[in-house]
């Protein structure tokens, strides 16, 4: 779909709504969750260029899914969700992980680049925009920060009381589950209850730091208790537990993502 000609409102019109949805990571509602933080922690400079860009700076959180929507159509964009770090590896090599730059780490640094650059169309770079929105909160799903030759957990089956699902689907979906139905009302509970010691430590970094600090939580905390098993049963308890943990993953998703768009949209 050819869109660079069209104006900004055909232009999101046809991002957001073309497509069908599909949850590959965080699901909708996490993804609308990290953007709606983003979304309260922009700058007047950033959220006037945002809302230039992309019609409305509410599109932030409305079009927070549309890198995922379009993969059947643009499969190029596949390799850009997620990085394959060994599960047991210290930390991100991107020789290693990340071969001819397709990874998530590597699109990131690619679309800020893009969105920089006042040059480039106004497309280009709301599409840039876009892809950015949604790979800093895939970045902090910790399963699309892993490699355990099980697919991001795809290939673990998961027995959750008494539902079939699998354990990637557990951490895009159900661990969101227990904060609530509401997407406004989780982020301006995230808002309300971040501290001034949570801003200072999680807004700086890289993308390469931020895969990191995920791959550890995939390695140290979500694998061990399941034994290298490939068959496992949880209980809805393990959503409770793990809630906070993903909030968290998504409050940081959020700051930091606001905060590449203030130092871009300058």
């Amino acid at each position: 779909m050819n869109f660079r000609h069209f104006p900004n409102s055909v232009v999101l019109a046809g991002l957001l709504f073309w497509a069908p949805e599909h949850a590959f990571a965080w699901g909708t509602k996490g993804h609308e969750i990290a953007a709606s933080v983003a979304l309260h922690e922009l700058d007047r400079a950033a959220r006037i260029q945002v809302a230039a860009l992309l019609g409305s700076d509410s599109m932030l959180v409305e079009g927070a899914n549309w890198a995922d929507e379009i993969r059947s159509r643009r499969r190029d964009t596949a390799r850009w969700h997620f990085v394959d770090i060994p599960l047991n590896a210290p930390y991100f090599d991107s020789q290693r992980d990340c071969p001819m730059q397709a990874c998530v780490v590597a699109q990131i640094d690619k679309d800020v680049q893009v969105l920089a650059n006042p040059k480039l169309e106004r497309a280009v770079r709301a599409e840039a925009l876009l892809f950015l929105v949604h790979f800093v909160a895939d970045l902090h799903q910790p399963l699309h920060t892993e490699d355990n030759d099980d697919k991001g957990g795809n290939e673990v089956r998961v027995l959750l009381g008494g539902e079939r699902t699998n354990l990637h689907r557990v951490w895009d979906v159900d661990v969101v589950e227990p904060l609530g139905p509401d997407v406004a009302a989780i982020a301006d509970d995230i808002e309300r209850t971040l501290t001034p010691a949570q801003r200072k430590i999680w807004e700086n970094g890289t993308p390469a730091d931020w895969a990191n600090e995920t791959h550890a939580i995939a390695r140290d905390q979500i694998y061990p208790p399941l034994m290298g098993e490939r068959e496992v049963r949880l209980s809805r308890a393990y959503l409770w537990r793990e809630a906070p943990l993903a909030r968290q993953l998504l409050a940081k998703a959020g700051l930091r993502l606001a905060w590449l768009l203030n130092s871009t949209l300058k």
